[in-house]
């Protein structure tokens, strides 16, 4: 028996697993669905890649991290499934419900399928919704849903894979795996030394979601403690990375696009091919030759 699971994450509230209520009948066929998903999720993965936070993966490959404290929460949900709240079938449209899920598998065998869920998959919320009955077309009233077509995780052996952290982090609380610059973090690299900043106000402005990742990255990776302005300097010359050095400080540009190009330099992220010699942007900074 396949139970359909959902992981309710309120806006102010912890996150909790439900259950939502189906007939045998569709058991059998959600859990034939799931199974078809996982197989087409895997299928060709050869490489497992441990993921980093700059990482795309190519179509042979699959990221991995340490399962979120949301799978414990899952994993005792599947225990004992008939203790759980159930979804609220009248007031379908309001729950919290950002992924379902089922489980295949026993013991260390035990996978967690999951699949995303937007409120879009409400089919009786805004739209008119038509189901075929007795040769003809009639309304649908009744509190509906679709499944998605495809997976956004598997869950195992205490991992996460996945192939979109976007998606990823819109079902599971990651801020402690990926995190972008907050305003203030943005103003602390504005005044740090190495760096000229004209306005910080118009950086933190510019600063959309790319620009608040790199700068993060670019913090933690404290290169700016570790490279002196003139090591800095002479490397972005090497690279053709227009690079401004006033009074002994690097010049911020408040342009975003500008400012994207510094931050994709000093996060290492631009190289020269070293066959073409052409400037290119890196997918990922993985180490050459490390197996992950």
């Amino acid at each position: 028996m396949t139970s359909l699971l959902a992981l309710c994450k309120p806006q102010n509230g912890p996150v909790t697993v439900k259950r939502i209520e189906i007939s045998q009948p569709v058991q059998n066929v959600i859990g034939g669905i799931f199974q078809q998903q996982a197989s087409a999720f895997l299928a060709d993965v050869e490489d497992e890649i441990a993921f980093g936070g700059d990482y795309k993966p190519d179509a042979d490959e699959i990221l991995v991290l340490e399962a979120p404290g949301e799978i414990e929460l899952m994993k005792a949900a599947v225990d004992n499934p008939i203790a759980l709240d159930t979804v609220n079938a009248g007031n379908f449209a309001n729950e919290p419900i950002k992924g379902v899920f089922v489980v295949v598998g026993e013991g260390e065998n035990r996978r967690y399928l999951i699949q995303s869920f937007t409120a879009q998959q409400i089919l009786s919320r805004n739209s008119l919704a038509l189901i075929f009955q007795n040769n003809t077309f009639r309304e649908l009233s009744e509190p509906s849903f679709t499944l998605d077509s495809k997976l956004v995780a598997i869950a195992e052996n205490g991992r996460l894979k996945f192939k979109s952290f976007h998606f990823l982090k819109r079902i599971f609380v990651l801020e402690n795996v990926y995190r972008e610059a907050s305003d203030q973090q943005v103003e602390a690299f504005c005044g740090h030394a190495s760096l000229a900043v004209a306005n910080v106000d118009a950086i933190k402005a510019n600063s959309n979601q790319i620009v608040r990742r790199l700068i993060h990255a670019v913090q933690t990776s404290n290169v700016l403690d570790r490279a002196t302005v003139a090591t800095i300097q002479t490397t972005a010359t090497s690279l053709g990375v227009a690079l401004t050095v006033e009074n002994g400080r690097i010049v911020v540009p408040t342009d975003r696009q500008q400012l994207k190009e510094l931050l994709r330099f000093l996060d290492d992220a631009i190289y020269e091919g070293p066959l073409s010699a052409q400037r290119l942007l890196a997918n990922s900074k993985r180490p050459f030759g490390v197996a992950t």
